[in-house]
């Protein structure tokens, strides 16, 4: 009975895979994956997927309503990017379709949530600007707030992205485009809170000696949280004095002195260092003299720093700067090398806990300079590469141009990989504006609500400068933000372009 049944289930095999439906058909399809996604504006992303079964042929693609964007219009997979911001939810509907036939996504696109700003304005020194009105502009609506002592200032209810100004006196600064909730606002060019100052002097001995053997240099330096600052050394009796050390905050500064000393060739370059030595935990106070601040100096070996710079096409090498760096924030320049070669190899200083900053300078025609920083480097360092990105150069409006307003689009090349400030500056006491932006455009902003209305047939410059690398708005107003580019702390690129001028609206 069992091989009856085994022989009767057998049987059966080829008449089940007989029967119609067990293929899969020839029917040409279009079908989308996902067939739904949920985005937010101004963030993110989400890409679609087509497949063409028993078919063949190009695959379009398109939206309705045309709101957001597509990364192409043609092919098996395409990225949609929402809008920068959206009044209330939208449904956007996807569409492929090839010859006859058409597959559709819905796409829901959300406003952002509602943020609370919470920021910081700081001056060109780091230190806090009080009580400068703040404007938050978010979808049309302005919230306006103050800093307080401490320079911070909040706005709750904002859609990001968001526009913040400052102002203070006629001194404007506008930061375009940004989500992040504690921005960081750096002033340019405004100094806050109470400068201090102390006057620092010493002697410096050992090494080679002095009066030292010719073309012999000593360099001394002091660093502290608050202060940095520099002097020569006589060359006859070792004695340096860095006048007026100034700084902002505390009314005392505690931090160190350096002194190094270098033997040099026909081209100022370092061949041989004599001496190295510190005097650590001095503390300045406001107004007060400190003389007697000796330094011992002890021998010191070499070593070899060595790498190559690359330059961007068009721009000529202007010169290549190397010092010695602390942990203090204190720096020695000990060379500045104006030859035209993109490699180097330099003798530095094996002194311990020190490093190595490399700094170059390059242009172009048109006037416009980039630098690139390179600090913290081993002073034995081998094969340092340090590329040079091309500086923004202006692009509209001409030089001269007449019958400016707000409506006109100033552009310049964009800055690899960084953000722009474009500063229009007033004569006398005409409001000046910094723009910060990613975008390769700006317009002069409007601030005729916070009294910096642009005036009427008059001669203005303006600069547009770069600073690199911040792959956002946001990330140049983070923590140290593009001020710490500037200030040569961090590796980095800076440029600037050469002034145009222009005559406003009568």
């Amino acid at each position: 009975m069992k091989r009856l049944l085994w022989l009767l289930s057998m049987s059966l095999i080829p008449l089940l895979t007989a029967c119609p439906g067990g293929g899969g058909g020839t029917t040409p399809t279009l079908t989308i994956s996902p067939t739904s996604a949920t985005l937010t504006a101004g963030t993110g992303n989400q890409v679609f997927n087509a497949t063409l079964s028993n078919a063949s042929g190009t695959i379009n693609w398109a939206l309705s309503p045309n709101v957001g964007t597509l990364s192409a219009t043609t092919g098996t997979s395409v990225t949609y990017t929402p809008p920068a911001t959206i009044a209330s939810s939208t449904t956007v509907q996807l569409t492929a379709t090839s010859g006859s036939l058409t597959a559709t996504a819905n796409i829901t696109v959300n406003p952002p949530a509602n943020i609370t700003v919470s920021g910081t304005v700081i001056g060109a020194n780091l230190q806090p600007v009080a009580s400068a009105p703040v404007v938050i502009t978010s979808g049309g609506t302005n919230f306006s707030t103050t800093t307080n002592a401490s320079g911070l200032f909040s706005v709750s209810g904002v859609t990001p992205p968001y526009d913040a100004t400052v102002v203070s006196g006629n001194q404007s600064l506008i930061y375009k485009g940004l989500t992040r909730t504690d921005p960081t606002l750096v002033f340019l060019g405004f100094s806050p809170g109470v400068s201090r100052s102390a006057s620092l002097s010493g002697t410096v001995s050992g090494g080679a000696g002095f009066p030292q053997p010719a073309n012999h240099v000593t360099q001394t330096a002091f660093g502290s949280p608050e202060a940095v600052d520099s002097a020569t050394a006589n060359t006859a009796t070792g004695v340096y004095n860095m006048g007026t050390v100034s700084w902002f905050g505390p009314t005392t500064t505690t931090g160190n002195i350096h002194a190094l000393q270098w033997l040099f060739d026909g081209t100022n370059l370092p061949t041989d260092y004599k001496g190295y030595g510190e005097k650590l935990g001095v503390a300045l106070s406001d107004g007060g003299a400190f003389a007697g601040q000796n330094v011992t100096m002890s021998g010191v070996s070499e070593a070899t720093i060595s790498g190559s710079v690359t330059l961007p096409a068009g721009y000529t090498l202007a010169s290549k700067r190397m010092a010695v760096g602390f942990a203090d924030g204190s720096l020695i320049n000990v060379l500045t090398d104006t030859g035209a070669s993109t490699n180097f190899a330099y003798t530095t200083p094996n002194v311990t806990g020190a490093t190595i900053r490399m700094q170059v300078t390059a242009g172009n025609a048109a006037g416009t300079s980039v630098i690139t920083t390179k600090p913290g480097l081993a002073v034995n360092a081998t094969s340092v590469s340090i590329p040079l990105p091309a500086g923004s150069d202006h692009s509209l409006p001409p030089n001269a141009a007449t019958g400016v307003n707000h409506s006109t689009t100033f552009s310049y090349t964009p800055f690899s990989g960084g953000v722009h400030l474009v500063v229009f500056n007033g004569p006398g006491a005409n409001p000046d504006y910094v723009v910060v932006t990613a975008a390769a455009s700006t317009t002069i902003p409007n601030l005729s609500s916070v009294g910096l209305g642009l005036p009427a047939s008059t001669g203005y410059s303006w600069q547009v400068y770069g600073v690199a690398p911040f792959a956002s708005v946001d990330a140049a107003a983070g923590p140290g933000g593009w001020l710490a580019v500037y200030l040569g702390g961090v590796e980095g690129s800076r440029s600037v372009s050469t002034n145009r001028t222009f005559t406003t609206a009568p």
